[in-house]
């Protein structure tokens, strides 16, 4: 289950509505919930699909724009500077792990088995085809087991 981390709920006076847009931060991804007379528009945007966000700071409050990968981009207004600066922060480490998460570096022990396997492959098409004898393909193989037990 989601842990709410931060609800901001842009100035009703100054965005001239009844209903100001909010935005709840949760720990796994954003819900975007603007109302109009008739309509209640509700947008979840999990932090991986999230391109940029930018805090513009006026004299007494501060715009937050979230723009997405998708058509959907989230914008409020009239918050406090202090609420602005603090949700700009858990989305900026949020986007950051979550782009980390798809960009891990691959396991290294995993990438020689997987180089050796290819490599004792290649060395099997080169004897079944003639290009090096039964005698070179054992001392290949051998060579190739000592440089994977190093690792």
């Amino acid at each position: 289950m989601s842990n709410l981390l931060l609800e901001l709920k842009g100035n009703p006076e100054f965005n001239r509505t009844i209903w100001p847009p909010k935005l709840f931060v949760y720990d796994d991804l954003l819900i975007y919930k603007k109302r109009s007379w008739f309509i209640l528009r509700e947008i979840t945007i999990s932090y991986n699909q999230i391109a940029r966000v930018t805090l513009s700071k006026s004299l007494l409050f501060a715009h937050l724009e979230i723009e997405t990968t998708g058509t959907d981009n989230i914008r409020i207004k009239y918050i406090s500077k202090s609420k602005g600066n603090y949700a700009k922060n858990i989305i900026d480490q949020k986007i950051y792990r979550s782009h980390a998460k798809h960009n891990a570096p691959p396991d290294n022990s995993q990438h020689k088995v997987i180089s050796y396997e290819r490599s004792m492959n290649r060395l099997k098409e080169l004897e079944n085809k003639g290009k090096i004898s039964h005698k070179e393909y054992i001392k290949q193989q051998n060579d190739l087991l000592k440089k994977l037990k190093e690792f």
